[in-house]
Formats: structure tokens, sequence, C-alpha cells
């Protein structure tokens, strides 16, 4: 939700692989939205996005919609306006307006039950996009419409849907995987925006270190390992770039949130160089209305009981 938290890490490819140039605060949407586009005009860019990009299947039966490309159209009429507000009252939700809560408020005032029975949900599982639940290497995601708790990322998603999906789709850019798959999508110059999730990159970087990316010592040593394994990937770090991330991005360096940005780049990498398969279901929900995280493997999902 913060400008301050909005972090772009660039790369480009080079003659001998790839070089990762800036790190920098992402500044005002309209103009960084402008030079995504500037970029797209002669160029395949991909902008990794760390936010949902799709809604869980059984929502859009209730509310009607056929889709999420249908959905963007909707949104954009005076009857959807409210979508973008979270509710702070369990009167308030209904299908149209489904974020919820604006805030805690008194102790046992608010419970996901309201959000759950608001929406016609059995429990809290059924919130959840197929590609939000645990996997064998990381907990679940949170449910995009469930606002509250330190791993929300219900508002931050309904920031980027207003001020960059949204105007971008109106501009012509390609939303991964709504509009073809990223072999599809590359065929021609143009932006596309893809859901990535650097909490699942991590894994695939082979980076040999433990990490805990709130410590700053443990991002340093990750760093370190990470440059190393990126290197024999043909994966540049421009020296400008290190020296100010070397230690570990500090606080006048963006912290976790650059640190998550450099992640999320490098893991486009890999799928751009194969190194990581795009592993995109085939299914129409997931197509549709739902979309994926970049990269993650259906079988790593654990088994749903019920």
């Amino acid at each position: 939700m913060s400008a301050k938290g909005r972090w772009v890490a660039k790369a480009r490819r080079s003659d001998t692989g790839w070089e990762i140039h800036t790190i920098e605060p992402v500044g005002m949407l309209n103009q960084f939205r402008g030079s995504l586009s500037d970029h797209g005009a002669q160029n395949p860019v991909w902008l990794g996005l760390d936010m949902p990009i799709g809604f869980v299947d059984a929502w859009y039966n209730g509310a009607n919609v056929k889709d999420f490309k249908a959905l963007l159209s909707l949104l954009e009429t005076d009857q959807w306006r409210e979508f973008f507000d979270v509710c702070q009252s369990p009167d308030e939700i209904r299908h149209i307006r489904p974020f919820y809560p604006q805030s805690s408020g008194a102790k046992g005032s608010v419970t996901r039950d309201h959000l759950i029975k608001a929406l016609g949900l059995a429990d809290f599982n059924a919130l959840h996009r197929d590609c939000e639940f645990p996997t064998r290497k990381r907990t679940a995601a949170c449910p995009s419409f469930w606002t509250l708790g330190a791993n929300q990322v219900g508002k931050g998603m309904l920031h980027g849907l207003k001020h960059l999906i949204l105007p971008g789709y109106a501009d012509g850019f390609h939303i991964w995987p709504f509009m073809g798959d990223l072999e599809t999508l590359c065929k021609s110059p143009g932006v596309t925006l893809i859901e990535t999730y650097p909490g699942e990159i991590y894994g695939w970087l082979d980076a040999k270190s433990e990490l805990t990316k709130s410590n700053q010592n443990s991002r340093e040593h990750y760093l370190h390992k990470l440059r190393d394994n990126a290197h024999a990937n043909g994966i540049e770090i421009r020296d400008a770039v290190w020296n100010d991330i070397k230690d570990g991005f500090g606080p006048d360096h963006g912290k976790d949130d650059a640190f998550d940005a450099l992640i999320g780049v490098m893991g486009l990498i890999e799928i751009a160089d194969g190194r990581r398969p795009e592993h995109l279901p085939r299914t129409p929900s997931v197509l549709e209305r739902e979309g994926w995280i970049v990269g993650l493997d259906p079988a790593d999902i654990k088994p749903r009981h019920p």
C-alpha cells in the first residue's frame, strides 16, 4: 500500500546472458506505466507483480461474472465502483464488494466467518485460489479477500489493480495467463503482466543458504551465494547495483521490499532461460478466472483432504 514499499528490479538481455542494471523505487505509477509502454513498443517486456492477479473460481459464480477479462470491463462501470472499497462491517460484504475487513476493530468483532458466510462459501479454504494452497516448500498464501494480518495482500492488490492493471489493460498490456501463455505473448512486442511470488522463487535459485528475509545479515549471506550462482548462469549484477545491495539491502536501499524485487526478476530470468518451466495448468478455471503463480509446479501443492 505504501509507495516506499514499491520497488522494481530491472534486467535486460546482454551479449552473454542477462544484466540486472537497476533496483529502484517504482515512483509514480502513471510514469512507470508510461515507461513500460515505451519499452514495450519495440520489445517484449515482462513485468512480474508480487500480488495476486485473479480471483477464486467460486466467487465468479456468485458474482455472475464470466471471467477475469469480463471483470476488468465491469470494474470500469459505476455499478462496480464499490468493489475497491474494503468493508468495515459484515453487513457491507457482498460479491460486488468482497474485501474485508478495513481494520481489526474491537477484539472478537471481526472474524473470518463474516466473510465466508457473506460470500456463501463452506470454509476459509474456499477463499483460496488453487495456487495459494500450501506446498511442500511454503505455507499457504493469504487469500486476497481477507485483508487482516501481517501477510494480507488484498489492499495492495486493489491498489495495483486500480492503478496499474486496469489502465495497463486499456493501454494494451497483456495479462498472463488470461491472454495466452508466455511463449504466445512473447511473439510480438508488448508488455506482459505476470504474477510472481518471491516466497516461491527462493527455492529455485539454489543459493544453498538459509534465509530469514527480515534480517539484513541473513539477506547479505544469501545474496553473496546467490550472486555466485547467478554468475554461473550468465546473470550479472551491475557493479553500481551490487555496491548498493551487497550489505543485504539496508534501510536506505529498500530492505526486504527491494530484496523481493531482485528475487522476482531473477525468477523471471530462470523461466525466460528455460531452467524453470512456466508450469501453467491448462484448465479453464486457471486460464480464465483464477490465474496462477508463474513457475509454481502443481505437483508441489500439498493434497487437500475433505
